[in-house]
């Protein structure tokens, strides 16, 4: 039979009992692969096994239905797989409170407590009787954290005064729930809630109950557990323990007579399946020799053996009207057995009984590993990302925490970098241990600011966006220190700015990268910067913009069209204030970096420059611009020029030694990545290094010459080498500024370069305190240049915060709105630790000095630079100067 439907009680009339015919079904159900449960019960034995588990000490009386016991007791030893077949919760519950006694009597106050300590005895009892160690384990391990816990609610909960609590019995919820709801026997609508009906149960109080209504309950409840064992659904999904069971329960009772209680309990089984109409595994194969027979009693004929078939068919067709008439023996198909010679028992057609085959998906460990293998699939995507947020120091959850962070990793050129922006700790940009470190100092200072803010609202505060390329593919410490410089700049500023004054503005920094060589600045601003922007009115201005490629002039254009003030604080490229009516730029174009070399090349009387240069066209504006505008200056000045391209590296370049060179000029027209190579490039094998012509460097190189890494190597011992400065007199204060005290005899800089040099020295001290290597703290006996740069075009932006709260009568808390900026940017001239800038004249630089500094040894890192030419204004109009233009 398979599906759920009505399983007869097949009565089996045979001449002897035990009866080989069950004898031989118990056989062949024990050899079936996979196995059928059953169990075999020789009736006449019930009483001794009862006795035996039952000892008089371990309860007061031995079960009603000692059949049902022992059923209940073959069953819940059978394991299907690793799994019980059943533990028989809600039968052993009512048979255990039918031997129980209260000691109080009925109607007392303290029967309740007496049920509620009966009951909390069970649920927590650790077995003193026949089945001690079973019911240990079907009843107390199970559950035994959450019923101690909901235990402990209870006690603690009567303690502070929530007296329902004192009525809980944890871990009886679903039991109690089916005594009163989920069957009719014993009338529990008798009692208001479970506590009454099991106290009924007890001794000494069921007494006064119809005792077949309680044996109707115990058989009730083992069907119950049953059909719980083999029930597929559960309250939402279903039960793959109930998919397992493909086969029904047989049990086989051999000698059942109505001495020994087997018919009493075939009625009763009759009975609760003709009430509750509820169908259950439970296939009840009863043998019986008694005389006389029950087939006699029923006053029914049983169907031959060989009819069996017929038989069933019969039985199911007659079982709705029997069944409605409650009929007692409506669930009975009586079979006669005629051979009780068990060499005559034969198998028709050798029937092999084995168990329905379990649907795939329902099998043990099946399921488990498809949603294993589904969750795997779902989250190595999350790991890959988690792995490479990691990789590339990137904030996982960040942005979810901080509306200060916005982050995602972008391909860059074959690898993953973190770009978008940030303004506390939760997110910080690059792998470069000192950039990192400016990085942490900066939020600090963030968070100082908005605390002044808070105690001063009188006081604006105003945010700068720092935009630059923080990440790269491989180290790069020439770089990262630049940009650690251009960062330490605004942090002086930022430092010097957060003080405990009534009225000036307080300053907050947001960071942002635009990833490698700016390439993904534009989807940056487009993505996250500009959101920002929409919704932060204190955001005034971006300082940055690293290198003169096609994304950063597209951020200039962009930032523009948004009317946002934007400082660039080392591009040079001339086409650039083009793109922006809101761009200002402190160091002067390539204009004037080509009319500086120019300058310096007459100056020096050379015969000739030869521009030295990587391939030109592939994005990077700045270097194809400074190439042609210099070529044209000093075709222009008449000075006999040459561009020489290197296609893959500077080693491709000839030496300039073999030949004399002296009278000529090498400018170096590249980046810093390019320099090292270049010199070694152009000085290979030289052993007379007088002949060498004078090595020129671009500003870009900058970075170089900051990097003592860079600037070891044997092979540049002893080489000569010049290059352009976007703020030389910075340089020039050399260690003076260093120790925080400019000497005025060499740099004429006033307060601006005083507070710059008091701060940065208090600053380059606490760098050299922290554990970074090494290699990552300032070791050039000089302030950077780029700290210098940033540190005045942060002085401007706030410089321009102050003359709008003039122009608005020092309004408290009043902020100048981005355009106000702009317009304050317009007409400032300022005097900052870098030279003077003057705005109202230009939005570009074009008045500030622009030196050449020279170093006769590169190799020698804490050689001081000396300035070999100059151009445009010092500190003011009427400093003093040398004939080549440098301070006097």
């Amino acid at each position: 039979m398979v599906g759920d439907q009505p399983l007869p009680l097949l009565y089996v009339e045979s001449e002897a009992s035990p009866t080989d015919f069950l004898r031989a079904l118990e056989a062949k159900l024990d050899t079936g692969v996979p196995g059928i449960p059953h169990a075999y019960v020789d009736v006449s034995a019930v009483a001794a096994e009862v006795d035996k588990r039952w000892p008089p000490k371990s309860r007061e009386t031995p079960p009603l239905l000692p059949l049902l016991d022992e059923l209940s007791f073959r069953l819940s030893q059978i394991h299907i797989g690793t799994e019980r077949l059943t533990r028989f919760d809600h039968y052993r519950l009512a048979d255990w409170l039918t031997g129980k006694k209260l000691p109080s009597k009925p109607g007392r106050q303290d029967d309740r407590a007496s049920v509620i300590e009966l009951l909390r005895s069970w649920t927590g009892r650790t077995g003193q009787d026949g089945e001690a160690v079973n019911r240990a384990v079907d009843a107390f391990i199970p559950g035994l954290v959450t019923r101690l816990g909901l235990g402990l609610v209870a006690w603690v909960g009567t303690k502070l005064g929530f007296r329902w609590l004192a009525k809980r019995v944890p871990g009886l919820a679903r039991e109690s729930k089916w005594f009163m709801k989920g069957q009719n026997f014993a009338l529990p609508n008798h009692s208001i809630e479970f506590l009454g009906f099991a106290e009924r149960l007890t001794l000494g109080r069921r007494e006064a109950e119809s005792e077949k209504q309680i044996k109707l309950l115990l058989v009730h409840a083992f069907l119950e557990d049953l059909r719980i064992a083999y029930r597929r659904r559960g309250r939402f999904l279903p039960r793959r323990v109930g998919w397992r069971r493909t086969a029904y329960v047989p049990v086989l009772l051999d000698g059942v007579n109505e001495s020994n209680g087997g018919w009493e309990l075939l009625q009763l089984i009759n009975e609760v399946r003709n009430r509750t109409g509820e169908l259950d595994p439970l296939l009840v194969i009863a043998a019986s020799s008694a005389r006389p027979a029950l087939s006699e009693t029923f006053k029914t004929r049983p169907w031959r053996a060989e009819n069996a078939v017929e038989a069933l068919a019969t039985w199911r067709q007659e079982l709705p009207g029997k069944r409605q008439q409650l009929d007692v023996a409506a669930r009975y198909l009586m079979i006669k057995l005629p051979f009780p010679d068990p060499e005559r028992v034969t198998w028709l057609g050798a029937p092999v009984f084995r168990a329905a085959p379990v649907r795939w998906l329902a099998k043990s460990r099946r399921l488990e590993l498809i949603i294993s293998a589904m969750v795997l699939l779902l989250l190595v995507p999350g790991f890959t990302k988690v792995q490479a947020n990691i990789e590339a120091n990137c904030s996982i959850v960040g942005s979810a925490i901080s509306p200060g962070v916005s982050t995602r990793l972008m391909d860059v050129d074959g690898h993953l970098e973190c770009v978008g922006y940030s303004d506390n700790d939760n997110q910080v940009f690059g792998s470069n241990e000192r950039l990192r470190w400016t990085q942490q100092a900066v939020f600090a200072q963030n968070a100082v600011a908005e605390r002044l803010h808070e105690d001063a609202p009188g006081r604006p505060l105003v945010s700068l966006l720092y935009f630059s390329s923080l990440t790269h593919r491989d180290a790069n410490p020439d770089a990262d220190h630049s940009r650690a410089e251009e960062l330490e700049g605004m942090l002086l500023k930022q430092r010097q700015q957060n003080d405990r004054s009534r009225s000036e503005p307080l300053l907050r920094i947001v960071i942002a990268n635009g990833g490698a060589t700016m390439k993904k600045a534009p989807e940056v601003l487009r993505d996250m910067l500009t959101p920002l922007l929409e919704r932060d009115p204190s955001i005034i201005g971006v300082i940055g913009l690293d290198r003169s490629v096609a994304e950063t002039q597209a951020v200039i254009t962009e930032l523009g069209a948004l009317g946002v003030p934007t400082v660039g604080t080392t591009l040079t490229e001339a086409s650039l204030p083009s793109k922006s009516a809101t761009y200002f730029q402190l160091i002067p174009g390539n204009v004037r970096q080509a009319d500086l070399v120019q300058r310096y090349a007459q100056h020096l009387g050379v015969s000739k420059v030869t521009i030295y240069h990587p391939p030109l066209g592939k994005n990077d504006i700045y270097l194809t611009d400074l190439v042609d505008v210099l070529g044209k200056h000093l075709a222009a000045a008449s000075v006999n020029a040459q561009a020489v391209p290197w296609v893959n590296s500077p080693q491709e370049l000839r030496s300039q030694c073999a030949e004399d060179h002296s009278s000529e000029m090498a400018f170096f027209a590249g980046r810093e990545e390019d320099f090292g190579e270049f010199l070694r490039a152009v000085g290979r094998d030289c052993y007379d290094k007088s002949r060498l012509p004078r090595i020129v460097a671009d500003d870009a190189i900058i970075r170089f010459i900051a990097q003592k890494a860079s600037r070891t190597h044997d092979s540049l011992a002893g080489m000569r080498v010049s290059y352009v400065s976007m703020a030389g007199l910075i340089v020039l204060a050399g260690k003076d500024c260093v120790q925080g005290k400019p000497d005025p005899t060499k740099v004429r800089g006033g307060q601006p370069l005083d507070a710059f040099c008091a701060g940065y020295s208090r600053l380059a001290k606490e760098i050299q305190e922290t554990p970074l290597a090494p290699e990552d703290k300032p070791a050039k006996p000089w302030p950077g240049e780029h700290m210098g740069v940033a540190y005045d075009a942060t002085g401007l932006f706030l410089d321009a915060v102050r003359n709008a709260q003039k122009r608005l009568g020092n309004q408290p808390g009043r902020t100048p709105q981005r355009g106000a900026i702009g317009g304050e940017l317009r007409e400032l001239n300022s005097h900052g630790a870098t030279g003077r800038t003057d705005f109202a004249a230009s939005r570009v630089g074009e008045r500030r000095n622009f030196t050449i500094l020279e170093l006769k040894n590169i190799h020698d890192f804490e050689e001081q630079p000396t300035c070999v030419f100059a151009t445009g204004d010092l500190y003011s109009t009427d400093s003093p100067k040398l004939a080549n233009g440098c301070p006097a």
